[in-house]
């Protein structure tokens, strides 16, 4: 019989925050959102210092207006995911190198290992996701030393690893945003 895990764990809104944070972070478009925020943020700032807030550039509104909706969305939706009562039961996880199962109060999933698309490990859990935006947050506080080990074993051996942005969704995001400064300057001139 194959070596089995069995943890029991019980997420707080904290961690939940925490993985939708780090979620984010490490999705290349974010990085895009950001950076162009904030130097939008950067001209209205300085316009705004020298007394030429009027010479603002559209283009620093714009995006400037686009950060603003994008937190103010995701404000409102992870208050919606902590609101959601399965969050809070108390999980209880058996892991083995056939699958891995998840049991609360309200349901039960049994998953192969073949059936997660793939994994993020950091310091504090493993999220294994089952779909591209759902995951399983696994703790890693609890677990001893050879418990994580045998852990981490099955899941990079088991589950392909989140792949980095590459240089075509690079371009692709680029050509976007020239499209988008070239659309806006169209129709302010």
């Amino acid at each position: 019989m194959s070596k089995q895990l069995i943890l029991k764990a019980k997420l707080s809104s904290k961690d939940l925050l925490v993985f939708q944070v780090s979620f984010l972070i490490r999705q290349w478009y974010m990085w895009i959102l950001i950076l162009s925020s904030l130097s939008s943020i950067g001209v209205i700032v300085y316009r705004l210092a020298t007394g030429e807030i009027s010479e603002v550039p559209t283009q620093s509104w714009f995006f400037s207006l686009i950060l603003i909706i994008f937190l103010l969305s995701l404000f409102i939706n992870s208050r919606k995911s902590i609101k959601n009562k399965f969050v809070y039961e108390e999980k209880t996880y058996k892991i083995s190198e056939e699958y891995f199962m998840m049991e609360t109060e309200s349901t039960t999933q049994k998953v192969l290992w073949k059936d997660f698309v793939k994994y993020i490990l950091t310091k504090r859990f493993v999220y294994l996701f089952v779909s591209n935006n759902s995951a399983h947050l696994v703790p890693l506080d609890e677990l001893t030393n050879d418990e994580k080990l045998f852990l981490i074993q099955i899941v990079k051996s088991k589950v392909n690893k989140q792949k980095s942005g590459c240089i075509l969704a690079l371009i692709i995001c680029l050509v976007l945003f020239l499209v988008t400064v070239g659309i806006v300057q169209y129709f302010l001139s």
